[in-house]
């Protein structure tokens, strides 16, 4: 299995892991937060163009965040948003 790319955010004082995984044999992703699955998408090969990339949006306790998934050439790369402010990923 993928490694998954995590976040740990705060949201109205507590604290939330997010985390992003790609399981390429079922061709999708998914979204966590807390280790409960809160969105799948789309990542088979080629699902998304390398010029193009897509958002997921997710919820934790009202405040909308969204995982900006970005094709390369040897998979995918992904990165967190909050009101459109990157949030850097954890280690």
């Amino acid at each position: 299995m993928a490694k998954p790319k995590t976040w740990t955010v705060q949201v109205e004082g507590k604290s939330h892991k997010v985390e992003v995984r790609r399981k390429p044999w079922l061709a999708i992703g998914e979204v966590k937060v807390d280790d409960q699955v809160v969105a799948f998408f789309p990542a088979k090969a080629m699902a998304i163009t390398i010029f193009n990339y897509r958002q997921q949006p997710f919820e934790i306790d009202g405040t909308w965040f969204s995982v900006v998934i970005k094709p390369n050439f040897l998979g995918y790369n992904f990165d967190l948003t909050r009101d459109g402010e990157l949030i850097p990923p954890d280690g």
